[in-house]
C-alpha cells in the first residue's frame, strides 16, 4: 500500500487556494480578496488539516485480519517507527454520518442547515435522530448500489422510533425528538416524486409547529433549541404563505408569547429575524383575508387590503434600511473575470452576489420572496379594480408592483450562484435556494429570463444532487398554466395582466423602477 502524502498544507483563504494563488493571511483580510473587492472568509486551522502516514498500520492490520492472528516479525524488519497496525473498515452508518458534516452542518464560518445537529448528535443521540440522520447521509451516497435500500430502512426504522418517541411525555419535548422531525421532513422532500411535492413534508413540518408550543420556553435556553424554534417557525409560515401548506399554529398565542421570549435572546445582528417573521405573519393574515375577499367578490374589502399590503411592503423595505453591516452583501458585475475558470457556477445576466454567509443569503431570500408574493397579490386586486374602473391609479399600482416582482426574481437569481462558491456546497445549501427560485420563475412575467432561467436551474439542481422537489417545481413552472400558489389568485390569468400592462408603456414603467431602487 502507497503511503499517504504528508506535503505541506495550503492555509490561504477559500479564494486564494481556489485561484492559488499565494495568500498573505492578513486579517481581517487578506490582499488578493481586498484586490478585487471580494469578502475573505478567513483561514483553515493547521491542527484539523494534519494527514498522518498509517498505510503501514492498515496493511499490518488486514495481513493479521486474514491470516488468523498476529503479523509476525523478523528482528530486521521491527522498528520502533513502524507501529503495528490492524485493518479496520468504515461502514455504511460512519459513511452516512460523515457525509452529513460538509454537505449540511457546516463549519462556524460557513454554517450549514443543519448546524443544530452536532450538539444533539453528542448529547441526545436518541435512536430516532440517529436513524433519520444516517437516512439523510446514506441519500448522498446512492450512487452505491446497495445504499439506496439502506436509506430506506433507515427512513422506516426512523419514522417508528420518532413515534416511539412522541408517545413518550418525557421524549416528545425533547431538541432530538424535534431534530428527528425536520430531517424526516427533509428525507421527504428529497425523495418524493414531482407529482407529490410537499405532500409527505406537510405532514412533519405541521407536526414539528405543534411540538414548538409543547416544548414551552426552556426550549429557547440552549443555541440548538433556538436554532430549532427559528427554522421550524420560518418552514411554517413560509410554506403557508406560499404554498398554503402549513397549519395556522404560528398565530396562537403561546407562540406569539415564545417569539416575544425568543427575540430578547437575539443580539443586535440577529434580532432582524424577528423582525421579518413577524411580518410574515402579517402577511399570512393578508392572504387569508385576501383568499376569502376574492371568494366572495367583495371589491370594497379588496381596495382596503391593497392599502394594507402597500403598507405593509413599503415596511419591509425600510426593514433592509435597519440592517446592520454583517447583512451587507456585495454585488459582482462582469462575474467570468471574478471567479476561478475551474469555478463556473450557473450565473443569471453575468452578475451574482456575495454574502457573509449561507444563512443571511437565505434571510434575504425569503424577505424577496416575501415582496414577490405581496406584490403579486397586490397586483391581482388591483388588476380587477382597473378592469372594473379603469382608474388609472390602478394601473400604477398594476405596474410598481410588476417592477418590484421583476427586481426580487433577478436578486434571487442573482444569489444562487453564492450558494455554490461559499463553500457550503451540498443539498443543506442548495435546498435552502429552492423555493425562493420557484417563486421567482412562478411570479416572474411569462416572457422574463427570469422565468426561464428559474426553470432550468430547478431541472439542473433536481438532477444534480437528486432532490425530487427541485424537478417538481420545474415541471410546474414549465406547464403552461400552472395552478397558482399566489392567494386570491386562481382566476386571474397571466393575459388579463399583459392587456393592462401594454395600455401604457412610458411613464408608468419609468416610475415603477424608480419604487423599486
Amino acid at each position: 500500500m502507497a503511503p499517504v502524502y504528508r506535503g505541506k498544507i495550503s492555509m490561504g483563504c477559500t479564494l486564494c487556494r481556489k485561484r492559488r494563488l499565494r495568500c498573505d493571511r492578513r486579517q481581517p483580510s487578506c490582499s488578493q480578496c481586498l484586490r478585487v473587492n471580494q469578502q475573505c472568509f478567513g483561514y483553515r486551522d493547521p491542527d484539523t488539516l494534519r494527514v498522518y502516514d498509517q498505510s503501514a498500520e492498515v496493511a499490518s492490520k488486514a495481513q493479521a485480519r486474514y491470516s488468523g492472528g498476529p503479523t509476525q516479525q523478523s528482528p530486521a524488519e521491527a522498528s520502533p517507527s513502524t507501529p503495528t497496525l490492524v485493518y479496520s473498515p468504515i461502514s455504511d452508518d460512519q459513511r452516512a454520518i460523515s457525509y452529513i458534516i460538509p454537505y449540511y452542518i457546516g463549519t462556524d464560518q460557513h454554517r450549514g442547515l443543519l448546524l443544530f445537529l452536532p450538539s444533539l448528535l453528542q448529547n441526545d443521540p436518541s435512536p430516532a435522530l440517529m436513524a433519520s440522520a444516517k437516512a439523510i447521509g446514506l441519500l448522498g451516497m446512492t450512487r452505491m448500489p446497495h445504499v439506496k435500500q439502506r436509506a430506506r430502512e433507515e427512513h422506516i426504522i426512523a419514522l417508528r422510533a420518532t413515534n416511539s418517541a412522541l408517545r413518550d411525555p418525557t421524549t416528545a419535548t425533547s431538541d432530538s425528538t424535534l431534530g428527528a422531525v425536520l430531517l424526516l421532513g427533509l428525507y421527504e422532500l428529497i425523495t418524493s416524486r414531482p407529482t407529490e411535492m410537499g405532500v409527505g413534508w406537510k405532514d412533519h413540518a405541521q407536526g414539528a409547529a405543534k411540538l414548538l408550543e409543547l416544548r414551552g420556553e426552556e426550549q429557547l435556553n440552549s443555541p440548538a433549541g433556538l436554532e430549532l424554534f427559528t427554522i421550524v417557525r420560518f418552514q411554517n409560515v413560509i410554506s403557508s404563505v406560499f404554498f398554503r401548506l402549513g397549519s395556522r399554529i404560528h398565530n396562537s398565542p403561546t407562540i406569539a408569547a415564545l417569539s416575544h421570549v425568543a427575540r430578547s435572546k437575539r443580539n443586535e445582528h440577529t434580532r432582524p429575524i424577528e423582525t421579518l417573521y413577524n411580518m410574515l405573519i402579517e402577511l399570512n393574515d393578508i392572504a387569508i383575508e385576501v383568499d376569502e375577499a376574492h371568494l366572495q367578490g367583495d371589491l370594497e374589502k379588496q381596495q382596503l387590503l391593497i392599502e394594507r399590503s402597500l403598507t405593509l411592503d413599503a415596511r419591509l423595505l425600510a426593514w433592509t434600511t435597519s440592517l446592520s453591516p454583517a447583512w451587507s452583501y456585495q454585488v459582482i458585475d462582469d462575474a467570468r473575470s471574478h471567479l476561478p475558470k475551474s469555478t463556473y457556477p450557473p450565473i443569471y445576466d453575468n452578475r451574482y452576489h456575495i454574502y457573509h454567509g449561507v444563512s443571511i443569503a437565505t434571510m434575504w431570500n425569503n424577505y424577496r420572496q416575501t415582496r414577490i408574493v405581496l406584490n403579486e397579490m397586490i397586483r391581482t386586486m388591483a388588476l380587477r379594480r382597473w378592469r372594473l374602473q379603469n382608474l388609472p391609479q390602478f394601473q400604477q399600482i398594476i405596474y410598481q408592483s410588476t417592477g418590484i416582482i421583476e427586481h426580487m426574481a433577478g436578486d434571487i437569481c442573482d444569489s444562487l450562484p453564492y450558494y455554490f462558491i461559499s463553500g457550503e456546497v451540498g443539498f443543506g445549501s442548495i435546498y435552502r435556494v429552492l423555493w425562493p427560485l420557484f417563486i421567482a420563475g412562478r411570479c416572474a412575467a411569462a416572457d422574463s429570463p427570469a422565468k426561464e432561467w428559474a426553470t432550468q436551474i430547478l431541472d439542473l439542481i433536481g438532477n444534480i444532487t437528486g432532490i425530487q422537489q427541485a424537478i417538481g417545481m420545474s415541471q410546474l413552472l414549465k406547464q403552461e398554466k400552472p395552478a397558482s400558489v399566489i392567494p386570491g389568485g386562481d382566476l386571474v390569468t397571466e393575459s388579463m395582466f399583459y392587456q393592462a400592462a401594454r395600455l401604457s408603456p412610458g411613464s408608468d414603467q419609468e416610475a415603477s423602477h424608480r419604487y423599486t431602487r
